[in-house]
């Protein structure tokens, strides 16, 4: 004989949970079924999808390669015009790379931008503005110590002076987000220290334009 005490309200799950795997088991079965039996023409537009996503990804490359291409020919005709000493311009997969001696943008020992740097920096700043790409701008200095200003040593003053040329172009309206700065002192010479022509040409500042090399991954 049962229990009197016993609780059989719980019983009804029994047959409910059976109810709900069996209605389980159907679905997937309706979905197998209507997988693979899907008409073709779903796979002709998946295809053509697929197609139109990777012509218009190579479209994208390709119209950045043209304007990376000239604005680096029109950064090239600027500095020619400029006239400039000692400046150069490299291109490689990654980078538009524009090299300026120092004495044109800040006198001995200071991160402070000259009377001369704005005619120097404002048409850079033009010619940045007409693409997105993001640019990262170092300071590099010879291997002679500081004996006079404010910066303890070549670090401070190469770092503070890739962030003026950034305060700079931000203030001219340029986007932040697009900047880094780095401050190099001497231990990424471009030539020897041992003579006065090899350290003036140590004493310099790279505005770097950063390349897309390919579509960019979307965040999740």
């Amino acid at each position: 004989m049962k229990d009197p005490r016993e609780d059989l309200s719980a019983l009804w799950m029994v047959p409910y949970a059976d109810l709900m795997t069996t209605l389980v088991i159907l679905f997937l079965a309706l979905f197998a079924y209507s997988y693979a039996n899907k008409p073709p023409e779903f796979e002709v537009a998946v295809a053509k999808m697929q197609q139109e996503v990777a012509s218009r990804t190579s479209a994208r490359i390709t119209e950045n390669r043209a304007r990376e291409a000239e604005l680096a020919l029109k950064l090239k005709e600027e500095m020619d015009r400029l006239a400039l000493k000692d400046f150069g311009i490299n291109i490689s997969a990654h980078y538009v790379r524009i090299v300026l001696p120092s004495p044109v943008l800040f006198s001995e020992g200071s991160a402070i931008l000259g009377s001369e740097a704005g005619r120097i920096l404002r048409p850079l700043a033009e010619l940045f503005a007409q693409v997105e790409n993001p640019i990262l701008v170092e300071g590099h200095t010879d291997n002679l110590p500081i004996v006079r200003g404010i910066h303890r040593n070549n670090w401070e003053l190469s770092a503070a002076r890739a962030f003026s040329i950034i305060d700079f172009f931000v203030r001219r309206g340029m986007n932040p987000a697009r900047f880094q700065a780095r401050g190099l002192s001497e231990y990424r010479p471009a030539a020897s220290n041992e003579t006065p022509e090899g350290r003036g040409r140590n004493r310099r500042i790279e505005i770097s334009l950063a390349r897309e090399i390919q579509e960019e991954e979307p965040r999740p």
